[in-house]
């Protein structure tokens, strides 16, 4: 019988033996959602590690669950792809990005008693569903998007667009004339077009 998520398997019952090591299955290909009821009837301070799959936006990572009076402190340490426009040429493009962040879950129901708990003190508190599970997925959206880049570029030299014709000059070049004028010369540049 395959172990459930969770439960703990002995490495290489195909002989080669091991350790007992913290199965890390995803039910429902939710590599972001972790059933914590095991970790709810630990004592306080047991811990579970995780190691994050790839699921948009996340490319790798790591979760530490540990439990709290009040339910679990996540910590999460993940490498992220972020999607931006360029703040030059306009164009879409993905970037790296390294999110790190610790948030307690509140626990919303005992575990041992199935009783509903007193609502949280913040309204704004990340949540452990009544099925005791526990969905990273909203903070590490949130977090990713304070690391996002406020200016993101596709590349360092992108020369961006012309703001004439709107070629992308990364792609192309133009025939417009981008010389800086400055505008008390204003009236000589029109003359000096006039005579050709």
């Amino acid at each position: 019988m395959a172990p459930f998520r969770g439960e703990f398997t002995e490495r290489g019952r195909a002989g080669i033996g091991g350790p007992l090591y913290w199965e890390n299955l995803h039910p429902r290909g939710k590599p972001m959602l972790f059933n914590v009821s095991g970790l709810l009837r630990s004592p306080v301070g047991a811990v579970r590690r995780y190691t994050l799959e790839p699921e948009r936006p996340v490319h790798a990572g790591n979760v530490e669950l540990i439990r709290t009076p009040d339910g679990v402190l996540v910590r999460c340490e993940a490498d992220v792809l972020l999607e931006g426009d360029c703040a030059r040429c306009l164009a879409p493009f993905g970037y790296p990005a390294h999110v790190s962040f610790e948030e307690i879950f509140v626990q919303q129901v005992d575990v041992v008693t199935g009783r509903r708990l007193p609502a949280a003190d913040d309204a704004e508190a990340f949540l452990i569903s009544t099925n005791h599970e526990i969905d990273i997925t909203e903070a590490v959206r949130q977090y990713s998007e304070t690391a996002a880049a406020m200016q993101p570029l596709c590349r360092p030299d992108c020369f961006g667009i012309c703001p004439e014709c709107g070629q992308d000059l990364s792609m192309a070049t133009c025939t417009c004339d981008r010389a800086p004028v400055d505008h008390r010369w204003a009236a000589l540049a029109g003359l000096r077009q006039a005579n050709g």
